[in-house]
């Protein structure tokens, strides 16, 4: 089987070779019956005018052409937001006793990487019962970072990852 195998690996190496060698002379010829043009036809490639100030190897990047348009004109960089932070309440607003400020905070980080959360969501992230998952989910209503829940339990969030960023941002430009 080993036998084959090298067997194999030389014939595809021989061939390689072939083709290699086959190629070198295509190009070989290829070149003198170039070299036999020019000096039939006298055609050189010092044949290109060029001024003296001008570099030989830069002769396509001194071109001038007409601007067209076909590229998008250059705008300023300033960023785009799609939506307002004014439609939501300060990120420390939302308060829930036995909840601490910072796991609050987790908490509306986690949701808004999501299009949909749960009460069932909250009361595992944040190990609470669901009485407190119920208060947690109306603060965050009252916030504005989620919607009304769904028949099949599932709440739609409203912030995005963006808008708590520029939120947390407020919040901390404030202190």
């Amino acid at each position: 089987m080993n036998v084959k195998k090298i067997i194999k690996g030389i014939v595809g190496l021989g061939a390689m070779a072939g083709v290699a060698y086959a190629a070198y002379k295509l190009g070989e010829s290829k070149g003198k019956i170039n070299e036999r043009f020019r000096e039939k036809y006298g055609d050189d490639g010092d044949d290109i005018e060029l001024d003296d100030d001008e570099d030989e190897f830069r002769f396509y990047d001194n071109m001038i052409e007409p601007d067209d348009e076909c590229l998008a004109p250059k705008k300023d960089n300033k960023p785009s937001f799609s939506v307002s932070i004014h439609n939501f309440a300060p990120l420390d607003s939302v308060k829930v006793d036995g909840i601490s400020e910072k796991d609050m905070d987790i908490l509306i980080y986690h949701i808004s990487h999501d299009k949909y959360t749960s009460n069932k969501q909250i009361r595992e992230w944040l190990e609470v019962d669901k009485d407190t998952a119920a208060k947690v989910i109306s603060a965050l209503r009252k916030a504005g970072y989620i919607g009304e829940e769904y028949s099949n339990y599932i709440i739609p969030v409203n912030i995005t990852t963006e808008v708590y960023f520029r939120l947390r941002s407020y919040n901390n430009s404030k202190k």
